[in-house]
């Protein structure tokens, strides 16, 4: 090997190891990042799952639970995690999640608290692709919309399970009404679900 390419090589090898250096730090950078972002994402599900329950319970939530399989119409995966509230060994209402529908733009996943005589005790929104505005609205942050359906159960005959546009006895979103039906359209395929296979939920 020549002088002129030893000397070539001198001058590449410690920005080759500053470039491999760099990588490295970004790799790590992004993995921890990656890591964070998940965890994030899960306790704010894990909060959710307890939000929308809104009855007492004396269990560990978070180890009573188990996976069902659904219909696709609730979510296309097949599948849903059940969490299961007791109050003295007694099952008192269960969390479901992840809920999907698909609204205006796209799909929208919720997570939503059944009590076990089948009543809604709540319902919050997980993700969603809708116009900030507009369909985003529905979202928990956004308005108290979803807050009207509380306490709403299989009692209310199905035809009213719509907007008022549509004859049904909920208000729409401004600006929302794609939205609007799809969410009420799921929660009540959902009870319906739910209130058929009661004892699936609690095994």
């Amino acid at each position: 090997m020549s002088l002129m390419n030893k000397q070539k090589l001198k001058s590449i090898f410690p920005f080759t190891i500053a470039s491999l250096v760099c990588i490295s730090i970004l790799f790590l950078v992004n993995l921890a990042t990656k890591d964070k972002i998940n965890i994030n994402k899960e306790q704010a599900a894990l909060a959710m799952i307890t939000d929308v329950l809104q009855v007492k319970y004396n269990n560990n939530l978070y180890q009573d639970k188990i996976d069902i399989d659904v219909p696709d119409y609730i979510n296309k995966s097949n599948k849903l995690t059940v969490y299961r509230a007791r109050l003295n060994n007694q099952p008192v209402a269960v969390s479901l999640i992840p809920v999907i529908t698909k609204a205006y733009n796209g799909g929208l996943s919720l997570v939503i608290g059944i009590s076990y005589d089948g009543k809604l005790t709540g319902m919050k929104i997980l993700e969603h692709n809708e116009t900030k505005g507009f369909g985003d609205q529905a979202h928990q942050d956004n308005s108290t919309w979803l807050q009207n359906f509380n306490g709403y159960s299989l009692e209310t005959p199905k035809q009213n399970w719509t907007i008022k546009k549509d004859q049904g006895a909920f208000d729409q979103l401004s600006g929302a009404t794609i939205t609007s039906r799809s969410i009420i359209t799921i929660l009540y395929k959902t009870l319906e679900y739910y209130t058929k296979n009661r004892d699936k939920f609690y095994l």
